[in-house]
């Protein structure tokens, strides 16, 4: 789970989804209110773990796969995402750019 770098408290997966659903880049801590970053590597690993769902679509190019297969993958594999992000997320104090 997410831990803040200024006051050391864990986030609650709840916490977490809540205070990171947002397109700012910048997430306030739930307990102090100081702004923490996703690291690089936190969000290197949620880009791969966004490939996941869209296996199926891949696979769908070179075999006749049923739509109901695809739409369940996609359905699934999006829950499993979005299930695992609080335990990839690891925050900082400064923002790091990918590049």
């Amino acid at each position: 789970m997410a831990t803040c770098q200024h006051c050391h408290n864990k986030w609650t997966w709840k916490q977490t989804m809540k205070t990171t659903t947002t397109l700012n880049t910048a997430y306030t801590c739930p307990y102090c209110g100081k702004k923490q970053y996703a690291t690089k590597k936190s969000r290197t690993q949620f880009y791969f773990l966004t490939l996941i769902p869209l296996i199926a679509l891949l696979l769908n190019l070179f075999h006749n796969i049923p739509v109901w297969f695809i739409f369940s993958w996609l359905i699934l594999g999006g829950a499993v995402v979005l299930s695992l992000f609080p335990a990839v997320l690891k925050l900082t104090n400064k923002e790091e750019f990918f590049f």
